[in-house]
């Protein structure tokens, strides 16, 4: 097919609604990405991107071409990872979005790590806590924490992390010991700003107890959080990956240890085609690593 490189090029154009960042994602010359689209309308004899407007949008028979190109692009360039695959070492590159938080707390040593064992797989980290398009933004892998949305994406759970209610010994001093999820009136919390976070469910036995604590402070940052806990401004409400180090090191007292809190997954998602060897590798390695880690956490 003649024109199936042309046609990679308006797929890129499409997904980024610019030239410019598709000319820079693809590394040619802006003038030569523009002359290509323009040659590919006149191969086909259609018009497919409107240009008469400040902004970039397709035309109908663009965005035909668009949706029944970008899957088929997708799936030939699986294929060629996955040929590759049949060489004696795995090899290429692997492009990972992972929240901030997750990545500095849990991820960071365990990609060092397997960068090592694997020297000739590259990883391309991109922290954010934005729920990105993985697909259409060209990843091969998502690690998510919390509960998942209804996705058409392939989903592993990779670990489980309890929450735990813990403050700092000068909280304790000034306001008191919390033993008991009825009392949280009397106290000030510091939780995360999603609404999992305000309505938790505690159980001991047979009793149950929903908690809506009254918060004093809530951020996006588990680490900030963490940090004003420290400093005796409230009990906080942390996964045990936040805080499990603190309360090691005696810098935080968990609360309510015989109550039953709830628990937060750590998910790794990728699209539902061909899972590539490196991507199983690391799939593998990171599943290990954090089985390690989640059984640190018993001892808390």
């Amino acid at each position: 097919m003649n024109n199936f490189d042309d046609i990679n090029l308006f797929v890129k154009v499409a997904q980024f609604s610019s030239y410019t960042k598709a000319a820079k994602q693809m590394n040619i010359p802006l003038p030569t990405l523009s002359r290509r689209i323009k040659t590919l309308e006149g191969n086909l004899g259609v018009k497919l991107i409107n240009r008469d407007t400040r902004k970039l949008s397709l035309t109908e028979a663009g965005m035909y071409l668009y949706e029944a190109s970008n899957s088929l692009l997708i799936q030939l360039s699986d294929i060629e990872h996955e040929t590759s695959n049949y060489r004696t070492t795995p090899a290429g590159d692997l492009k990972i979005t992972v929240p901030v938080e997750v990545s500095i707390n849990l991820l960071n040593e365990i990609i060092s790590e397997f960068t090592v064992l694997y020297p000739q797989i590259n990883i391309d980290v991109h922290m954010t806590n934005e729920l990105v398009d993985i697909i259409n933004s060209g990843y091969d892998l998502a690690i998510r924490g919390g509960a998942l949305k209804d996705s058409n994406l392939v989903n592993k759970k990779l670990m489980s992390s309890r929450l735990f209610f813990c403050c700092s010994q000068e909280y304790v001093d000034k306001h008191g010991l919390l033993d008991n999820p009825n009392k949280s009136h009397e106290h000030t919390f510091l939780t995360y700003q999603y609404d999992f976070y305000r309505n938790l469910k505690l159980t001991k036995g047979q009793e149950e107890v929903l908690m809506n604590p009254e918060n004093r402070l809530t951020a996006n940052s588990f680490d900030y959080l963490l940090k004003c806990s420290k400093k005796g401004l409230g009990i906080s409400v942390l996964p045990a990956s936040i805080c499990y180090k603190s309360i090691i090191e005696k810098e935080l007292i968990p609360l309510m240890q015989d109550w039953k809190t709830p628990e937060i997954g750590l998910y790794a998602l990728y699209p539902g085609r061909i899972k590539t060897k490196k991507l199983e590798l690391f799939l593998d390695y990171l599943g290990q690593r954090l089985k390690v880690v989640e059984e640190s956490f018993s001892a808390l």
